[in-house]
């Protein structure tokens, strides 16, 4: 081979190797742009699903919140005392508890994206239809639908932020927790102005002094922007008799807001869907590695892993209805008992959600410094702390201290919600949509019945049940946190032992 020819082959080698290395290069660089480009457009659509998902929830968190402080309205429309209107509270957790289990078999069985847009409908029409409900069975319809609505989204929401997020569901969960929490400070503000005057009477007559107060007799149904109503009290003071007086209830306002919420709501997921398609198609599937990894870390046998979910859901349970009772008969113990104006209620409503909301942010970076068992146990002793306050504040009379701790009892209760869940992921088993919906039904059976008892004592013997009802159920929580916490350490401690001691049998085997 003469010098030319081994040139050109060495020219032509080079060429090829150049050319080759370039192509990778250039193979390598468009696809890494292509894998990052994929990341974050997937990155983006969870993004903008999970802001669905927030606006839902605020819109939930939005319409919950409205009823307590419109409660004594919704009596004037209704025209029934308060312990019938408490059947409203049993109408919606028997809702919920059709809701929390069709909620989770839809999110299974049917598009998910449809079953969001279907629950949030479903509950803005009846949101509109409340305030023209006057009779007591229609009242109960719309909440009972209402109920459906709450507790199928509340679940599809939970599941869906782990579906979506993964192991990463952490600050989204507790995100959408802060959303429901942003709804419900804004609508009892939002629904004050618009709630009916409270009573007054003419110069004429003297105010009825006794326990009787104007909110455990019945009402009539307002007719016109101002009407005078008269009625006879089972007691009179100098032979006259009261006269109640009030303006019209214009709470149809607040509710019809909910209305158009839930349409904005609905709106938002058209949009995603349109422009990026369904999320669920972006993600990609958890590796084998991944799963044989969750199944691994926990060591409680198939037995005890129902009976602490039992437990957590007991805890649970006892959480939810004492929340609902609280914020529920709220505006109706402030006025009735403490003669508080519904402006000072409403304002008191918003202060336990902003308090409320306030320990779900300060829980995200606590979070980061104490372990979750930790953090159930002192915002469960700040919860029974604020409750035990409340009482003192009201046998004393004072004003400061029940304003102190209507905000104590909204912080402490504020992250015991999410943190049950994330206890239970990470500890007890993996929060599937079923698991999430055998929770919202155990905790539905509780709201059934509970308000109906806190209701009749609260009309029947005295108004004081508002406060022995929640001392009692939050010191049940506490009880059962804390047994529950406690057992699961210590089975823990003795299954380390265990390991370490076949650990020395194996190494003494061996040698």
């Amino acid at each position: 081979m003469t010098m030319h020819d081994q040139n050109d082959s060495a020219n032509k080698h080079e060429f090829s190797s150049s050319e080759t290395t370039k192509t990778v290069i250039e193979y390598g660089r468009h696809g890494k742009l292509q894998n990052r480009n994929e990341k974050n457009l997937t990155f983006k659509h969870q993004m903008l699903h999970t802001a669905c998902i927030c606006i839902s929830i605020f819109t939930l968190g939005w319409r919950s919140a409205l009823i307590g402080p419109t409660l004594p309205d919704l009596r004037i429309i209704i025209d029934e005392n308060l312990a019938t209107a408490s059947w409203i509270f049993t109408a919606k957790s028997l809702g919920g508890l059709l809701g929390a289990i069709c909620g989770g078999f839809a999110y299974d069985r049917f598009n998910k994206i449809g079953v969001f847009v279907a629950t949030i409908i479903v509950m803005g029409v009846s949101a509109a239809l409340t305030p023209w409900c006057y009779h007591l069975a229609a009242m109960l319809v719309v909440h009972g639908f209402y109920g459906v609505c709450a507790s199928s989204l509340e679940t599809a929401a939970t599941a869906d932020m782990a579906l979506v997020w993964k192991q990463k569901a952490g600050p989204y969960m507790q995100a959408v927790q802060f959303a429901f929490s942003a709804g419900a400070i804004v609508s009892p503000l939002v629904a004050e102005p618009f709630l009916a005057d409270l009573n007054s009477f003419p110069a004429n007559f003297e105010p009825l002094v006794s326990n009787t107060s104007y909110l455990a007799t019945p009402y009539l149904k307002p007719t016109g922007n101002v009407k005078a109503v008269t009625e006879s009290q089972s007691e009179q003071i100098n032979g006259n008799t009261s006269v109640t007086e009030y303006a019209e209830t214009f709470i149809y306002i607040p509710y019809g807001a909910t209305s158009l919420l839930c349409l904005l709501s609905v709106g938002f997921y058209a949009v995603i869907y349109c422009v990026y398609g369904s999320v669920y198609n972006t993600l990609n599937d958890v590796s084998d590695c991944e799963i044989s990894s969750h199944r691994n870390r926990y060591f409680l046998s198939k037995r005890m892993k129902y009976t602490f979910t039992i437990l957590l859901a007991s805890a649970m349970l006892l959480y939810i209805v004492s929340e609902n009772c609280f914020i529920g008969f709220l505006m109706t113990f402030l006025v009735s008992e403490r003669k508080w104006s519904k402006a000072m209620g409403s304002v008191a409503s918003s202060v336990f959600w902003i308090t409320f909301s306030v320990g779900r942010l300060v829980g995200i970076v606590v979070i980061k410094f104490l372990s979750m068992s930790s953090m159930i146990f002192i915002f469960s002793v700040i919860y029974t702390s604020g409750s035990v306050l409340f009482l003192l504040a009201v046998i004393f009379d004072q004003i400061i201290l029940e304003w102190v701790s209507i905000g104590v009892i909204g912080f402490g209760m504020s992250v015991l919600f999410s943190l049950v869940f994330s206890w239970l992921s990470k500890n007890v088993c993996t929060l599937t949509g079923k698991m999430a919906s055998i929770f919202f039904i155990f905790m539905s059976f509780g709201k059934m019945g509970v308000p109906i008892l806190v209701g009749y004592l609260m009309e029947k013997v005295s108004q004081m049940w508002f406060i022995y009802s929640n001392i009692f159920l939050s010191f049940s929580m506490f009880a059962t946190f804390v047994f529950a916490i406690v057992s699961f350490n210590l089975m823990k401690r003795v299954h380390k032992r265990s390991e370490k001691a076949n650990i020395m049998l194996k190494d003494e085997g061996g040698n």
